[in-house]
Protein backbone atom coordinates (compact mmCIF):
# COMPACT_ATOMS: atom_id res chain seq x y z
CA UNK A 1 0.00 0.00 0.00
CA UNK A 2 2.89 2.35 0.68
CA UNK A 3 4.59 2.03 -2.52
CA UNK A 4 1.18 2.48 -4.21
CA UNK A 5 0.83 5.68 -2.18
CA UNK A 6 4.27 6.70 -3.30
CA UNK A 7 3.56 5.61 -6.66
CA UNK A 8 0.82 8.49 -6.89
CA UNK A 9 2.40 11.45 -5.56
CA UNK A 10 5.80 10.95 -7.17
CA UNK A 11 4.58 9.91 -10.67
CA UNK A 12 1.28 11.61 -10.99
CA UNK A 13 1.41 15.00 -9.10
CA UNK A 14 -1.43 17.40 -9.45
CA UNK A 15 -2.47 17.45 -12.80
CA UNK A 16 -2.06 21.28 -13.32
CA UNK A 17 1.20 21.21 -11.33
CA UNK A 18 -0.51 24.09 -9.38
CA UNK A 19 0.12 26.72 -12.44
CA UNK A 20 -2.66 29.30 -13.00
CA UNK A 21 -3.52 30.05 -16.72
CA UNK A 22 -6.11 32.49 -16.28
CA UNK A 23 -4.41 34.73 -19.49
CA UNK A 24 -3.75 32.21 -21.63
CA UNK A 25 -7.47 30.30 -21.03
CA UNK A 26 -8.60 34.14 -21.64
CA UNK A 27 -6.91 34.36 -24.85
CA UNK A 28 -8.20 30.70 -26.38
CA UNK A 29 -12.03 31.77 -25.27
CA UNK A 30 -11.30 34.89 -27.65
CA UNK A 31 -10.00 32.79 -29.95
CA UNK A 32 -12.95 30.85 -30.26
CA UNK A 33 -15.62 33.16 -30.64
CA UNK A 34 -13.86 34.05 -33.47
CA UNK A 35 -14.31 31.31 -36.06
CA UNK A 36 -16.01 27.65 -35.73
CA UNK A 37 -14.06 26.14 -33.09
CA UNK A 38 -14.76 23.32 -30.86
CA UNK A 39 -16.01 25.72 -27.65
CA UNK A 40 -15.51 23.27 -24.84
CA UNK A 41 -11.94 21.77 -25.38
CA UNK A 42 -8.48 22.94 -25.97
CA UNK A 43 -5.16 21.76 -25.39
CA UNK A 44 -2.50 23.86 -23.60
CA UNK A 45 1.42 23.31 -23.93
CA UNK A 46 3.05 24.86 -21.09
CA UNK A 47 6.70 24.99 -22.20
CA UNK A 48 8.04 26.69 -18.98
CA UNK A 49 7.43 23.33 -17.28
CA UNK A 50 10.69 20.88 -17.23
CA UNK A 51 10.07 17.76 -20.28
CA UNK A 52 10.39 15.29 -17.01
CA UNK A 53 6.99 16.49 -16.06
CA UNK A 54 3.03 16.72 -17.27
CA UNK A 55 2.70 20.04 -19.42
CA UNK A 56 0.05 19.42 -22.31
CA UNK A 57 -3.03 19.60 -20.69
CA UNK A 58 -6.82 18.94 -22.24
CA UNK A 59 -8.28 21.70 -20.95
CA UNK A 60 -11.89 21.57 -20.44
CA UNK A 61 -13.14 25.35 -21.41
CA UNK A 62 -16.56 24.94 -20.05
CA UNK A 63 -15.64 24.01 -16.44
CA UNK A 64 -12.11 25.45 -16.06
CA UNK A 65 -10.27 22.50 -15.01
CA UNK A 66 -7.15 20.42 -16.17
CA UNK A 67 -9.03 17.21 -17.40
CA UNK A 68 -5.76 15.24 -18.55
CA UNK A 69 -2.54 16.12 -18.70
CA UNK A 70 0.28 14.51 -20.90
CA UNK A 71 4.17 14.23 -21.36
CA UNK A 72 5.52 15.94 -24.37
CA UNK A 73 8.64 16.51 -26.00
CA UNK A 74 9.98 19.94 -27.45
CA UNK A 75 12.28 20.30 -30.43
CA UNK A 76 15.83 19.46 -30.24
CA UNK A 77 17.19 22.42 -32.26
CA UNK A 78 15.67 24.86 -29.36
CA UNK A 79 18.31 23.51 -26.63
CA UNK A 80 17.61 23.05 -23.03
CA UNK A 81 17.41 25.21 -19.90
CA UNK A 82 16.51 23.04 -16.92
CA UNK A 83 14.41 20.81 -19.24
CA UNK A 84 12.94 23.62 -20.91
CA UNK A 85 13.27 25.14 -24.50
CA UNK A 86 15.41 28.13 -24.55
CA UNK A 87 14.14 29.45 -27.20
CA UNK A 88 11.26 28.43 -30.26
CA UNK A 89 11.60 28.89 -33.92
CA UNK A 90 8.91 29.02 -36.81
CA UNK A 91 11.78 28.57 -39.65
CA UNK A 92 12.03 25.42 -41.04
CA UNK A 93 14.55 23.04 -40.63
CA UNK A 94 15.32 24.53 -37.04
CA UNK A 95 14.17 21.57 -35.48
CA UNK A 96 12.88 23.56 -32.88
CA UNK A 97 9.17 24.27 -31.49
CA UNK A 98 6.99 27.02 -32.47
CA UNK A 99 5.17 29.05 -29.65
CA UNK A 100 1.70 30.53 -30.66
CA UNK A 101 -1.75 28.96 -31.19
CA UNK A 102 -2.63 25.95 -33.58
CA UNK A 103 -5.60 24.31 -34.63
CA UNK A 104 -5.53 20.39 -34.94
CA UNK A 105 -6.07 19.20 -38.16
CA UNK A 106 -6.98 16.16 -40.36
CA UNK A 107 -5.89 12.52 -38.78
CA UNK A 108 -3.24 11.25 -41.44
CA UNK A 109 -0.82 8.17 -41.20
CA UNK A 110 2.42 8.41 -39.05
CA UNK A 111 5.68 6.41 -39.34
CA UNK A 112 6.05 6.75 -35.79
CA UNK A 113 4.06 5.31 -32.30
CA UNK A 114 0.82 4.21 -32.81
CA UNK A 115 1.03 5.18 -36.62
CA UNK A 116 -1.14 8.14 -36.04
CA UNK A 117 -0.45 12.09 -36.91
CA UNK A 118 -2.42 15.20 -36.24
CA UNK A 119 -1.41 17.85 -38.62
CA UNK A 120 -1.45 21.32 -37.48
CA UNK A 121 -2.18 24.57 -39.02
CA UNK A 122 -0.48 27.33 -36.84
CA UNK A 123 -2.55 30.73 -36.33
CA UNK A 124 0.21 32.99 -35.70
CA UNK A 125 2.58 34.28 -36.74
CA UNK A 126 5.30 32.49 -34.48
CA UNK A 127 4.05 29.22 -35.69
CA UNK A 128 2.01 29.74 -39.23
CA UNK A 129 4.34 27.52 -40.78
CA UNK A 130 3.98 24.25 -39.42
CA UNK A 131 2.27 22.58 -41.99
CA UNK A 132 5.58 23.54 -44.29
CA UNK A 133 7.65 22.34 -42.03
CA UNK A 134 5.55 19.11 -41.00
CA UNK A 135 5.16 20.37 -36.69
CA UNK A 136 2.69 17.48 -36.54
CA UNK A 137 1.34 15.91 -33.26
CA UNK A 138 2.58 11.98 -33.25
CA UNK A 139 3.52 9.43 -30.94
CA UNK A 140 6.87 7.54 -29.50
CA UNK A 141 7.42 4.85 -27.68
CA UNK A 142 10.59 6.26 -26.05
CA UNK A 143 8.29 8.88 -24.34
CA UNK A 144 7.54 7.45 -21.21
CA UNK A 145 3.32 7.60 -19.76
CA UNK A 146 4.42 9.16 -16.90
CA UNK A 147 6.57 12.04 -15.25
CA UNK A 148 10.05 11.49 -14.41
CA UNK A 149 11.17 14.14 -13.26
CA UNK A 150 13.87 15.58 -12.10
CA UNK A 151 15.14 13.81 -15.10
CA UNK A 152 14.21 15.08 -18.93
CA UNK A 153 12.56 13.05 -21.92
CA UNK A 154 13.80 12.67 -25.55
CA UNK A 155 13.63 15.83 -27.66
CA UNK A 156 11.44 15.79 -30.99
CA UNK A 157 12.46 17.70 -34.14
CA UNK A 158 9.73 20.23 -33.77
CA UNK A 159 6.91 18.11 -33.06
CA UNK A 160 4.25 17.60 -29.99
CA UNK A 161 5.56 13.77 -29.67
CA UNK A 162 3.99 12.22 -26.91
CA UNK A 163 3.26 8.74 -25.35
CA UNK A 164 2.14 6.23 -27.38
CA UNK A 165 -1.08 5.54 -24.95
CA UNK A 166 -1.46 9.22 -24.88
CA UNK A 167 -1.68 9.60 -28.64
CA UNK A 168 -4.45 6.31 -28.11
CA UNK A 169 -6.40 8.57 -25.70
CA UNK A 170 -6.41 11.83 -28.05
CA UNK A 171 -7.10 9.70 -30.97
CA UNK A 172 -9.91 8.30 -29.36
CA UNK A 173 -11.28 11.68 -28.07
CA UNK A 174 -10.68 13.94 -31.07
CA UNK A 175 -12.79 10.90 -32.51
CA UNK A 176 -15.79 11.83 -29.99
CA UNK A 177 -16.03 15.40 -30.49
CA UNK A 178 -18.90 16.60 -32.47
CA UNK A 179 -16.33 19.75 -33.51
CA UNK A 180 -13.14 18.26 -34.33
CA UNK A 181 -11.33 21.87 -34.69
CA UNK A 182 -9.48 21.93 -31.67
CA UNK A 183 -7.23 24.74 -30.30
CA UNK A 184 -4.04 24.05 -29.14
CA UNK A 185 -1.91 26.71 -27.80
CA UNK A 186 1.61 26.03 -26.62
CA UNK A 187 3.66 28.86 -24.93
CA UNK A 188 6.17 29.69 -22.26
Amino acid sequence: MAVLILWIVFFNLDISNGYNYKVQVQILKEKVQESNYNVTYAFLVDFSIPSGKKRLFLYNLKTGEIDKSFMVAHGEGCGQENGSPRSFSNTPNSLCSSEGMAVIGERAYSQYGINVKYWLEGLDESNNNMRRRVVVIHSWKGIPPYSIYPFKIVQSQGCFTVANNALSYIDNFISQQENKRILIYAFK
